[in-house]
């Protein structure tokens, strides 16, 4: 945890995060060929911690906290079927979120309960780009699902949650230019806090962060939900 509020060394500023490029080559007759290139390597980073060890207690789930190990409960009715919840552990003031699949029992084999993990905001841009959900779901072509599900952020302190969209699009540098456009006035206010470091409402300078695996039922609606408007 520790490793997310230290300063950056030389070799992390140096790393980049670009996937696989191609690049055209001459080779024997004239001929262009296109040869892959290998990709950099990606940031080691800390990952959530997570449990599955899961039981249904009548109308309801019972859960040990990933991080203090203390007991939890959640009532299956507060659980959106698709998006599932968010809740704080009662002991130690950690944010879950929990999928919506206990509600319907989907998936039980696949899914498990993520624990928020402290990212020092300017920090938050190295965590997001290296983190392996977020090169799959690139690789896969769905990276903008992660506005509708994937990616929470917390204030540590106040715990105001933050927009995805402006959490997947903070800037690494305070030199990269932002297009407001397509923020809301909420959202705004907090792209301009965000890029000096610090909670709008508490002044705060840690995130409690969850990226989790998207389901495949998350995944199916999210499809539909987009087949509709294409046909409207």
């Amino acid at each position: 945890m520790d490793f997310w509020k230290r300063k950056k060394t030389p070799e992390t500023q140096t790393e980049t995060n670009t996937n696989a490029h191609e690049r055209l080559e001459k080779v024997s007759g004239g001929k262009e060929t296109r040869v892959s290139e290998p990709p950099q390597k990606r940031l080691k980073i800390p990952l959530n911690r997570t449990t599955n060890d899961v039981k249904f207690v009548r109308n309801s789930i019972v859960f040990p906290c990933p991080i203090c190990s203390e007991w939890n409960s959640m009532e299956l009715e507060d659980l959106d079927p698709i998006t599932g919840g968010e809740m704080m552990c009662l002991h130690c003031q950690v944010v879950f979120h929990i999928p919506g699949g206990y509600r319907t029992r989907t998936e039980l084999q696949k899914i498990k309960i993520y624990a928020g993990l402290p990212v020092a905001i300017r920090k938050f841009p190295i965590f997001y780009w290296n983190h392996p959900v977020v090169h799959e779901l690139d690789e896969q072509g769905i990276t903008q699902i992660i506005i509708q599900y994937g990616l929470w952020g917390f204030c540590q302190r106040c715990h105001h949650q933050f927009s995805p969209a402006v959490l997947m699009n903070l800037p690494q540098t305070r030199g990269e230019i932002v297009d407001y456009r397509s923020l809301s006035s909420e959202e705004m206010m907090e792209m301009k806090a965000l890029r000096t470091g610090s909670c709008p409402y508490c002044s705060h300078r840690i995130l409690l962060v969850i990226i989790s695996d998207v389901p495949h039922y998350v995944i199916s609606a999210s499809e539909n939900i987009s087949h509709r408007w294409e046909e409207g």
